[in-house]
């Protein structure tokens, strides 16, 4: 990789950006690895087209059914033949959105021998920007209306931690650090948890340095602890 990816070219340590600058450079990411990792074309297709229509909206207002079908290109019947409606569509395209960021994650950490540092870096960089690319409106529309558990709601998490074990395994500068792959998984759920209440809770904080640099510090800090 010669150059880093768009999406880690932000100083989220110091300065506070716009969902849309954010949005701009993660969606072309999202698209590329959707095309390759979920293999119904019409998912892709309804994906891409919520995508972009909460982009531009920046909430659900806005947002209906008749604009989706439109952009994506496909008939309701088709829509309610894939969803089991419009809620459940925005569940599993959310979901869907969180596991393709860690697919975006795996490809260009694959690329990079990394110290301690670069890696809590760029692993905080990744994560802090995707979620900022979501409103928190949608977060707590689709937290309350599933009422599902924490690890329901967010089951990619054991995804990163496998990828991060594998890393930290093979990549030179971090094979000194032992990690346990469910004991990571468990302290990636108490950070996942500390965003999703900052967005549940409508945190003015959220968005800011103080939660991307939390993020950093503690993700550091295990490393540290394994060692």
């Amino acid at each position: 990789m010669t150059l880093p990816p768009a999406i880690i070219d932000f100083d989220f340590a110091s300065q506070n950006y716009t969902s849309d600058q954010l949005i701009e450079v993660w969606m072309p990411e999202i698209e590329a690895v959707a095309a390759t990792h979920v293999p119904d074309d019409r998912f892709v297709s309804f994906l891409v087209a919520a995508m972009r229509l909460i982009a531009r909206s920046k909430s659900l207002k806005g947002f209906n059914l008749m604009d989706l079908v439109q952009k994506a290109g496909y008939s309701r019947s088709t829509f309610f033949r894939l969803f089991e409606g419009y809620t459940g569509f925005l569940l599993k395209g959310y979901q869907m959105t969180c596991l393709l960021s860690v697919k975006v994650y795996k490809k260009y950490l694959s690329e990079q021998e990394l110290d301690l540092d670069d890696f809590c870096k760029y692993t905080a960089d990744v994560f802090f920007g995707a979620n900022c690319t979501i409103p928190n409106e949608i977060i707590q529309m689709l937290y309350k209306e599933n009422n599902l558990a924490h690890k329901e709601f967010h089951p990619h998490l054991p995804e990163i931690a496998s990828i991060i074990e594998e890393y930290f395994s093979q990549n030179q500068k971090t094979q000194n650090y032992k990690v346990d792959q469910q004991e990571l998984v468990g302290v990636l759920t108490s950070l996942d948890l500390v965003i999703l209440n900052a967005r549940l809770d409508d945190d003015p904080l959220w968005g800011t340095s103080f939660y991307y640099n939390k993020l950093k510090k503690i993700l550091k800090g295990y490393f540290l602890a394994s060692q």
